[in-house]
């Protein structure tokens, strides 16, 4: 709530990511915020959400337009906290499995390459995320969408600093947290708060993880968690 009002409650269910819930709606948990750090944050995208005034007849409805050089890529994302030169792409044409989508003669496209989330540390500049939006549309017409930059007639366009603002994930990551067998033995964050009994969590940093399907789980599985604690 923006006007500072209160709202009791006997349970809260959080949809924030675990750790940015801490740090932004607990002030006396920066001990607890710290302590999840080892849950570090997934990678973030670039999403394009394109709308073009013809159709590609060769897209399915799930596209992937690989890179020619994944090693160097997967380092990029993961480990150089660079924009990659040669990204792997994600791309939805969702009007292939259902024409109502877009007009007629028309479709709509998601484009997503997996880029880093948000280090302070390093950061990139809005030139930066730029300059890799039009990679990303010069290689897909290199790869066969003709012209694609000629017939985009509306564009949404988010970067990790978007993703982070509209959807309170931790830097911008777009799938949670990391399982990381060093640093977290391959676990996801906890579904109920260890320090206040009637709070859970749902989303990607919980278990069983990031993606549509598993968050939707999460959900389900902190419901069946609420009503055996309520001892239902």
């Amino acid at each position: 709530m923006s006007d500072d009002s209160v709202i009791a409650a006997d349970i809260v269910v959080s949809n924030m990511e675990v750790i940015p819930a801490y740090q932004k709606l607990f002030q006396d948990q920066a001990k607890e915020a710290k302590r999840l750090q080892r849950f570090e944050p997934s990678c973030s995208g670039l999403v394009l959400h394109l709308g073009v005034d013809c159709i590609y007849e060769q897209l399915a409805h799930h596209n992937f337009f690989y890179s020619d050089h994944p090693r160097e890529h997967f380092d990029a994302v993961f480990h150089s906290n660079r924009l990659s030169n040669d990204p792997t792409i994600y791309l939805v044409a969702p009007v292939k499995s259902d024409a109502s989508q877009a007009p007629a003669g028309c479709e709509i496209i998601k484009i997503l390459p997996h880029i880093p989330h948000l280090n302070p540390d390093k950061p990139l500049s809005a030139d930066d995320y730029a300059a890799l939006r039009e990679r990303v549309l010069i290689k897909l017409e290199r790869m066969g969408l003709t012209d694609l930059r000629k017939h985009i007639v509306c564009e949404e366009y988010w970067t990790p600093i978007d993703i982070e603002q509209k959807y309170y994930s931790n830097q911008g990551s777009i799938y949670g947290v990391v399982a990381d067998r060093f640093k977290n033995l391959g676990f996801k964050i906890p579904q109920r708060s260890k320090q206040f009994n009637n709070l859970y969590f749902v989303g990607g940093s919980v278990n069983p993880g990031g993606g549509m399907p598993m968050v939707t789980l999460s959900g389900q599985l902190v419901r069946d968690k609420i009503l055996a604690d309520l001892g239902k």
